[in-house]
């Protein structure tokens, strides 16, 4: 049974361990670095809006949701509307294949409804993950280019769902 909760700071060694293996297994399949590195996202444990994904005891994945837009993929109308934006979602590697990701988005889309949001986005610049992330159900708002790279912009209309965790 998975449940989301808070990271804490106590999780910081757990969501490094978690980030490593990630980044290596995203770097063993061609994507590019991500801007930070797995210590200074798991430094954010117990300090952001950072979520853990926990079977039982174990954290399986993290995201950070943060209630505001960055002006590079948004327009000024956008970042007006209430919206959570999802970042720096990491799953265990060792399970992939278990949708780990997509029960973290859609449990985002459902947090976002309770907190009264109409809003769940999401933007990356890896194009392997935009078209995942149209897979969960998210949609293109637009393409632009950001710091030279590809910058991708999706949303998804935040609804209230009765099992957003897929137990």
């Amino acid at each position: 049974m998975y449940r989301m909760r808070p990271a804490a700071v106590g999780d910081r060694d757990t969501i490094e361990r978690l980030a490593t293996a990630r980044f290596k297994w995203m770097a063993d399949r061609g994507y590019p670095p991500w801007p930070q590195d797995a210590a200074e996202i798991a430094g954010k444990a117990g300090h952001a809006p950072m979520w853990c994904l926990l079977e039982g005891a174990r954290v399986c994945g993290v995201t950070i949701i943060v209630g505001r837009l960055g002006t590079a993929a948004w327009t000024e109308a956008e970042r007006r509307e209430a919206s959570l934006l999802l970042t720096a979602t990491l799953t265990d590697p060792a399970r992939a294949g278990q949708r780990l990701g997509h029960r973290i988005a859609t449990w985002a889309v459902d947090h976002a409804a309770r907190q009264a949001k109409p809003w769940a986005r999401r933007v990356t610049t890896e194009p392997r993950l935009a078209d995942y992330y149209q897979r969960q159900g998210f949609t293109l708002v637009r393409e632009g280019t950001y710091q030279g790279r590809r910058l991708y912009a999706l949303q998804r209309r935040a609804e209230r769902l009765p099992n957003p965790l897929g137990d």
